[in-house]
């Protein structure tokens, strides 16, 4: 025989299990398991027993974390795969949402997304599969659903409110005139209440102008996208996006994503006490070991670690110029930066790279307003022996010589610089790099997660959820997969 009998319209004595057509190592396994075995009375309780019933939220949270974990973010992609994909029937039951049930699903519950995403994190900590001991903390930067060209400011918006006020009262005053034209043609008879379509638009595009000019005005911010007033202009990786800083809290061992959060603010200097604080309220216990990178070597971050015991771990400049300084191979544009300059604080004075001293010019400490609107103490050193100095056209422009400002939390920067820089410190932050960046790696390129689907702050945190939870699973997957085939390998030497 040539080929293999080949009829499509063969009738089926005993119907086919869509269970038997999914691999057995396909993570639509893990996400059916992982979601059947977790609590969801935060989503089931928000549905009452009047009208029609709902599409069950478990099969809802189990396709929408399987699309994410393909790449599919749109909702009506969602409903396509429904119609045709098996691996969406077997874990639907083959039943078909439209696309603007699971966009309202999605809507409809951002903030259980979060108690979700912790659901799955104590089921990891009950599996053995990760621990509260080791942590790394990093942001990353994830596009708006806004494009960066509809940014505006305070005088853009001026303009266009007076523009758009213009064209509305001419096109009412045409209106009038139309009117008062028919009513001399065909009689008084029209209702005359309808108000004009492009009336109506241009109404409400000057009433969220308006909107946006104050929100602006409230903000420290100089513009304000118009499509996404949350969404704010950020650098990310040498380039500016409109969009948002996501952040995360990995353990170091099993890179299970502990706690995340989403904020419109670019700098990650505040983004730090409030994710670890998270962790010891949602699981009762906090880190040891904190890793986060020079974004986060901030004072107040510094003394949030020694007042809570915690040994943290952060550079005050790019790990690969640490690396560098510890074998001497320091640029010439960087040996007169202020942590090139030793104190010596029995005699309250610097001591610049060429020997010279900088006093300090006001013993009483200085307040000075910083950007969060927080005050600081600090005080000024002048060196006053700067004139005749060979390195000054290198060192300081200022025309009475190099100023350093110390500040009152400088003794915790110099004690974490010089812990960095030891042996054992070093050697404990390269594991930062090792577990935070492959989990964002893993959200990018493996998920394709790189621009969010919702807009406003409160939806896209809840999107970033959903994103870390299928981030989780996956770890999960992976580990399983790495436990079955230890054990695979222990049966085969045994038997030997």
């Amino acid at each position: 025989m040539k080929f293999r009998e080949y009829n499509q319209k063969q009738l089926w004595l005993i119907p086919p299990n869509i269970e038997d057509e999914i691999p057995a190592d396909d993570i639509c396994r893990v996400i059916d398991e992982v979601i059947d075995s977790i609590d969801l009375k935060c989503i089931e309780n928000k549905y009452g027993e009047e009208g029609n019933p709902a599409f069950h939220p478990r099969m809802m949270l189990k396709t929408l974390f399987y699309s994410y974990s393909r790449g599919i973010f749109s909702s009506r992609i969602i409903a396509q795969e429904f119609e045709r994909n098996i691996f969406y029937w077997y874990l639907s039951g083959k039943q078909k949402p439209d696309f603007r049930t699971i966009c309202f699903f999605r809507s409809k519950h951002i903030e259980e997304l979060k108690l979700i995403f912790h659901e799955v994190v104590k089921l990891c900590l009950r599996l053995g599969l990760a621990e509260i001991r080791s942590v790394a903390l990093d942001g990353t930067k994830i596009k708006a659903n806004a494009s960066h060209s509809k940014n505006r400011d305070k005088k853009w918006l001026e303009d266009k409110i007076k523009e758009e006020s213009e064209a509305l009262e001419e096109t009412l005053n045409k209106a009038e005139k139309v009117d008062a034209e028919e009513d001399q043609k065909y009689g008084a008879n029209l209702r005359g209440d309808e108000i004009p379509k492009e009336i109506r638009n241009k109404e409400t595009r000057i009433e969220k102008l308006k909107r946006i000019k104050q929100e602006l005005e409230q903000s420290n911010y100089d513009r304000v996208n118009e499509t996404d007033e949350d969404a704010h202009v950020m650098k990310s990786q040498g380039k500016y996006l409109t969009g948002y800083n996501c952040q995360a809290v990995v353990d170091t061992e099993s890179q299970i994503v502990l706690t995340a959060d989403v904020s419109s603010v670019p700098n990650d200097f505040y983004q730090l006490t409030g994710n670890i604080d998270e962790i010891e309220k949602v699981y009762n216990e906090k880190p040891d070991i904190v890793l986060a990178d020079k974004g986060y070597f901030q004072g107040e971050n510094l003394k949030y670690f020694k007042d809570n015991n915690i040994d943290g771990y952060i550079p005050d400049k790019p790990i690969k110029d640490i690396k560098a300084e510890l074998k001497g191979e320091i640029k010439e544009t960087k040996k007169y930066k202020k942590d090139q300059f030793n104190y010596d604080k029995d005699k309250d004075i610097y001591i610049c790279p060429e020997g010279k001293i900088l006093k300090n010019m006001n013993p009483e400490w200085q307040e000075q307003p910083r950007k969060n609107g927080k005050t600081v103490k600090c005080a000024q050193y002048q060196c006053g022996d700067c004139l005749q100095c060979k390195s000054r056209e290198k060192c300081t422009k200022n025309k009475v010589g190099r100023c350093i400002t110390r500040y009152e939390d400088e003794e915790l920067r110099e004690e974490m610089a010089g812990k960095i820089r030891s042996d054992q410190g070093y050697e404990i932050y390269k594991q930062r790099c090792k577990t935070i960046e492959p989990a964002f790696g893993n959200m990018k390129q493996n998920i394709g997660f790189r621009e969010f689907s919702l807009r406003r702050l409160v939806k896209t945190r809840g999107e970033f959820f959903i994103v870390v939870t299928v981030h989780n699973i996956m770890k999960i997957k992976s580990q399983l997969d790495k436990l079955k085939k230890a054990f695979i390998t222990q049966v085969a030497l045994t038997y030997n």
